[in-house]
């Protein structure tokens, strides 16, 4: 059920934006409205796409991301450190005990 609640609300947003071309914004606040529901509207329909992949994700990433982003905004530099780290804790992730 929530896939299919995801990509509801990838729909409306694409549809709100796309009333927003037909009755185009007068003040800058709408004219935000409209960026807004275009790229949130995008990144749920690619939610909506891997959200398979996105439920099997492992528990320590999704401590790791919201950090990450936290620290990337405090000190944006820091970009060229977290990069790699990042990309370390992808390609070295513990495995798996074998099953018999």
């Amino acid at each position: 059920m929530r896939r299919y609640a995801v990509g509801i609300i990838a729909l409306v947003l694409f549809v709100g934006a796309a009333a927003f071309l037909f009755w185009p914004p007068q003040s800058a606040a709408t004219q935000q409205l409209d960026a807004a529901c275009w790229r949130v509207g995008a990144l749920m329909a690619v939610l909506w796409l891997a959200y398979p992949q996105v439920k099997r994700m492992p528990p320590w990433l999704w401590g790791t991301i919201p950090a990450l982003l936290v620290i990337l905004a405090v000190k944006p530099k820091w970009f060229l450190v977290a990069a790699p780290i990042v990309l370390a804790l992808a390609i070295l992730k513990p495995r798996s005990p074998l099953r018999r």
